[in-house]
């Protein structure tokens, strides 16, 4: 079976075949936060910028060639194994996903309501698992529910319980028993996303969110995925400028407009 990145790519070079016109590349960049990629339509596709291991001021050996590819080449860097070519390879795919959405508007379902608001269960005493760490959403799940474990790799966060009462692991099997599960669009660009959808057999719901998550939403619904929440850039020149200066997602999402795609709209919350 092919792994999740092989059918986004797959599916969006398959989908953009309709397009009459396969918009240029105008600007590419690896930001500290967020990579982005610019075409000459106006349109932006953002991805985190993953942690490089270099030992030296050259972080990507190719840097300068990038603007010179096919859209499509580019797109086909999302299966790199070199994590700073990875994330470029996933802001061209939400690029270009972006141009096939808007070609082919009616072919999905959006909610009329924010991602954090379409969540089920949440009147309920749940348990909650998620795959990177937004704090927002941690604050959210906190006046919800009792139980909250955050898998994340990130050194600067402590594992173990945290004055607040949730939990920081670095295991993914803590997730097993999670009844509602969210996946940043970040862990599931630079993570095993297939190995947290085997895990998570108990999810009730499982939701992908996160500016990283602007790609065709079909193969992570039929992964089981029940809504995608992404941002839309609407203010390319003041996203770009934000990126270049060490912005990250919120002020993607300040220069954007947030949507939410479902394979159809949960009830909502009391």
């Amino acid at each position: 079976m092919p792994t999740l990145s092989e059918e986004i790519v797959e599916e969006v070079q398959k989908r953009s075949a309709a397009l009459e016109h396969l918009p240029g590349i105008r600007m590419a960049a690896i930001s500290l936060g967020y990579t982005f990629v610019e075409l000459d339509n106006e349109t932006m596709g953002v991805c985190f910028t993953s942690r490089s291991a270099s030992a030296s001021c050259t972080h990507y050996a190719k840097a300068g060639t990038l603007v010179q590819k096919h859209i499509l080449e580019l797109t086909e860097l999302m299966l790199s194994p070199h994590p700073l070519e990875k994330s470029v390879g996933i802001a061209a795919v939400n690029a270009l996903s972006q141009v096939i959405m808007d070609h082919e508007s009616n072919h999905y379902c959006f909610a009329d309501r924010e991602f954090l608001q379409i969540l089920p269960f949440l009147d309920m005493p749940v348990k909650v698992g998620m795959v990177g760490s937004i704090g927002p959403f941690i604050s959210f799940f906190l006046r919800k529910t009792p139980s909250l474990v955050v898998v994340d790799d990130n050194p600067a966060l402590s594992a173990g319980i945290q004055t607040n009462g949730h939990i920081i692991s670095r295991n993914l099997a803590d997730l097993a028993d999670a009844e509602v599960l969210i996946i940043t669009g970040s862990s599931a660009a630079v993570a095993d996303f297939d190995q947290v959808i085997e895990i998570a057999k108990a999810a009730c719901f499982i939701g992908v969110v996160g500016p990283s998550a602007g790609w065709l939403p079909d193969p992570v619904f039929r992964r089981g995925v029940h809504a995608v929440g992404a941002t839309k850039i609407t203010d390319v020149p003041g996203a770009r400028r934000a990126i270049l200066e060490g912005g990250g997602a919120s002020h993607i999402m300040a220069c954007g407009r947030k949507y939410t795609v479902t394979t159809q709209e949960p009830e909502a919350n009391a």
